[in-house]
């Protein structure tokens, strides 16, 4: 090779390597083919990322659904035991119990902002030591019968103590209870039968007849 031949072969050699430098997209001074099992990374973790967000945030408002069902209508003490057990599940699912009660909280006000829920307030000891003493009374009355709790009734009234009497009227208080639905039936009946003789005199008194009079007048005597 002629020296004018061989200039011109590095001449040319210089250009393609120039022109193939160029061509290599450089990132952070690398090659970018040297990020690309980073980006590729980046971008299957964020979509599985993603996706699992929508599926947990799925899940997340199908457990507000189900809290709210659990939680609507009920008192003070019995939202407290769906609480703690709520806790309860979080802590054998992993998370600390502090963690747990967190999880609680960021649920239950999304129910209530959702669902216009009010959380029960908490009552004081007094008032639930009396719900309770209630409770248990009327799980007792609710073994006895009718004419056993009469029975009751006539025994605490015979004793003759303050305290028997109190308690012979919580007893007839369960009783009025007990026959309040059989009373009402009555004073419906009652009503019915009064309206009834209402309506008859009055188409009685319209007709003027003697035979009417006659009716009439029996029943003013009947009525005294």
């Amino acid at each position: 090779m002629t020296k004018s031949s061989q200039a011109v072969a590095t001449a040319v050699n210089s250009v393609v390597a120039s022109a193939v430098a160029e061509s290599i997209l450089m990132l952070h001074g690398k090659p970018a083919s040297d990020w690309d099992s980073t980006i590729f990374q980046l971008g299957f973790d964020s979509c599985k990322a993603v996706s699992s967000k929508e599926i947990a945030d799925r899940t997340l408002a199908q457990c507000q659904t189900a809290l709210f069902d659990l939680v609507k209508g009920l008192p003070y003490i019995e939202f407290q035991y769906i609480r703690n057990q709520f806790i309860a599940g979080g802590v054998d699912s992993g998370k600390t119990a502090g963690a747990s009660e967190q999880v609680w909280d960021l649920q239950i006000n999304a129910v209530v902002k959702s669902f216009g829920f009010e959380r029960p307030k908490s009552e004081s000891k007094d008032a639930v030591r009396k719900q309770e003493a209630e409770a248990k009374r009327r799980a007792e009355f609710e073994k006895l019968s009718d004419a056993e709790l009469e029975n009751k009734v006539d025994a605490l009234i015979a004793e003759g103590t303050t305290k028997s009497r109190k308690e012979a009227v919580k007893v007839s208080a369960e009783l009025d209870k007990r026959n309040k639905p059989v009373l009402d039936a009555e004073q419906v009946a009652r009503k019915a039968t009064v309206d009834k003789i209402v309506e008859r005199v009055r188409e009685l008194a319209k007709a003027k007849t003697s035979d009417a009079d006659a009716i009439l007048t029996q029943v003013a005597l009947l009525l005294g």
